[in-house]
């Protein structure tokens, strides 16, 4: 049987960064590292809320990404 323990989370938001000279819209990225396992849709959302209204770039999307480590 397997076992996953926690090993690391981060924050990727992709920000609306204009568009270019063929009309594409072009995307930036910010990852934000070290957020907890327990941090939920709601308390990452605003968090990241705070976090881009320091900005000018709108937020397109907001991504939880989470690695684990798995033992046999």
């Amino acid at each position: 049987m397997a076992v996953g323990e926690f090993k690391s989370a981060s924050i990727r938001c992709t920000l609306d960064n204009g568009v270019d000279s063929e009309g594409k819209t072009v995307k930036k990225v910010k990852a934000y590292h070290n957020v907890t396992e327990a941090a939920g849709a709601n308390e990452i959302l605003a968090a990241v809320t705070v976090l881009t209204g320091f900005g000018t770039k709108p937020l397109m999307f907001l991504e939880k990404q989470t690695a684990q480590n798995i033992y046999a």
